[in-house]
């Protein structure tokens, strides 16, 4: 067993690395170590490897923007988007837990553009094709060439 001296030695010890900081959580309190981008990959490796579905895997595995204690990670569409907020809660528990660091907040944004569809008429695939070469308009009046069929 250790002693009392000993105890608070060890306590000022740690006092002198971290920063403490009282959250309104009753009377727990969360440490403020700071951290870096590859301290936080490693993390999501960690919560990656603890969660059974592909999907989940894919979400925490991407690229984010780090910002002092705010993750901000860029995902796909909006079915990643969907799973990042399913698990978003034990995934800064867990950040907060592993980094020492209870100002962790976390979020995402979705970063695919809206896709055009695929040209499927005759009409739709000249069109298409137009767009990237206008001369094939005046072809297609110099020839008399009627698209419908």
């Amino acid at each position: 067993m250790k002693s009392f001296k000993s105890v608070l030695a060890m306590e000022e010890e740690a006092s002198s690395d971290t920063k403490i900081v009282g959250q309104n959580q009753g009377s727990s309190s969360y440490q403020t170590k700071e951290f870096t981008k590859a301290m936080a990959i490693g993390v999501l490796a960690d919560f990656a490897d603890s969660r059974t579905t592909q999907t989940e895997k894919m979400v925490v595995t991407r690229d984010f923007d780090l910002s002092k204690n705010d993750l901000k990670f860029k995902l796909p569409n909006k079915i990643l988007f969907d799973i990042f907020h399913e698990i978003k809660q034990d995934l800064t528990d867990f950040l907060r837990k592993k980094l020492h660091n209870g100002e962790i907040q976390i979020d995402a944004v979705i970063t695919a553009g809206e896709t055009k569809a695929k040209p499927r008429t005759e009409q739709e695939k000249f069109e298409s094709m137009a767009e990237k070469n206008p001369e094939l308009w005046k072809l297609k009046e110099a020839l008399g060439l009627d698209l419908l069929f």
